[in-house]
């Protein structure tokens, strides 16, 4: 699993950090942090995003995209 953050939309309203239970989610240096090996509810970290910045990709989803492009 990987999370992205596209930070061109992302408007800082650090839902997502608080959105974040076990540290998983950080603000530091005017930057979201994700650390994935968190045991986080990630897809309720993304879907709390008001702007749909926040994208969880698992590896099932890498092999789809492989396989579309192949």
């Amino acid at each position: 699993m990987k999370i992205f953050c596209d930070e061109n939309i992302c408007v800082r309203c650090l839902a997502c950090v608080s959105e974040s239970e076990c540290g998983g989610v950080t603000y530091d240096g005017g930057r979201l942090h994700f650390d994935e090996t968190r045991a986080e509810d990630w897809d309720s970290i993304a879907a709390i995003c008001p702007v749909a910045a926040i994208e969880v990709r698992r590896s099932s989803d890498w092999t789809q995209q492989r396989s579309h492009t192949s």
